[in-house]
């Protein structure tokens, strides 16, 4: 609890993030990854490595765009600080281990972004009102320079999440949230298809529950639904093993990855 606490007062994210929970997401990622790293540095690995083949298809290595930092234990940002002249990570709350680790390559810069557009709309709107556009612009409009690479990574189903869970504690019903949920997917899709670079995604596309004798007793879609093209790579991410959630069951996350040669393929 102390350890939580000290990473809590560290936290870097603006007033809206924290007032939807994005602050204290950050602490339970870093927490839940503490517990579980073992059980997860297998698929940090795949992830760091499909970062880095898509990282060195690119013809060009000026500057890439990482969405989604988190702890960083995901993406290997020293090989692509060598790569690359700038390298720019987008996340919408920063822990202070992440800022020190920024410190230790001159041309790594961690931003504070929200690439959905709708979390500081969000704060603003009242129960009754129609619900914020999420805009395939969000992500085109990061910074004003294009880059030459953009990594989405492990970041996709989360985009929803805490925005489902803020409009459904203000009367709106399960259905229309996983619309609006949708909607703000659907937009991070179409602004990686902007992109006129290289653009690799990897993200969970389906949880998995498991009882205690490894049966599968549930199963659901972790895009709410929406479907991706065929992947490169698959792998299992053991997100929370048996203990984790309770000591009868377990969950499973099936993570894709796949990649596309800019907005003009």
């Amino acid at each position: 609890m102390l350890a939580e606490l000290l990473v809590w007062a560290g936290i870097q994210a603006d007033p809206a993030a924290r007032r939807l929970g994005y602050a204290k997401a950050a602490v339970s990622l870093w927490s839940r990854r503490r517990r579980c790293h073992k059980a997860w540095a297998e698929h940090e690995a795949n992830s760091r490595d499909f970062a880095l083949s898509v990282a060195q298809s690119c013809e060009r290595h000026d500057t890439l765009w990482l969405l989604g930092g988190g702890t960083l234990a995901d993406l290997p940002l020293a090989e692509l600080s060598a790569q690359f002249k700038q390298v720019l990570v987008f996340d919408i709350a920063w822990l202070a281990s992440a800022r020190r680790l920024e410190k230790q390559f001159p041309n790594v810069e961690l931003r504070l972004a929200d690439v959905t557009g709708v979390v500081g709309p969000l704060v603003e709107w009242r129960a009754g009102l129609p619900l914020p556009i999420p805009s395939p612009r969000a992500v085109p409009e990061l910074d004003e320079v294009p880059p030459d690479c953009v990594l989405s990574l492990n970041l996709l189903s989360q985009l929803p999440l805490l925005p489902m869970e803020h409009v459904q504690k203000h009367g709106v019903s399960r259905t229309g949230a996983e619309s609006f949920g949708r909607a703000i997917l659907q937009a991070h899709l179409d602004g990686l298809h902007a992109m006129a670079c290289p653009v690799g995604l990897a993200t969970d596309t389906r949880r998995i529950w498991r009882s205690r004798a490894g049966e599968v007793v549930m199963s659901e879609n972790a895009l709410l639904g929406l479907e991706l093209p065929a992947a490169e790579r698959e792998w299992r991410w053991p997100v929370a093993p048996r203990g984790e959630i309770d000591n009868e069951s377990s969950l499973d996350i099936t993570v894709q990855a796949l990649r596309w040669n800019g907005a003009a393929s």
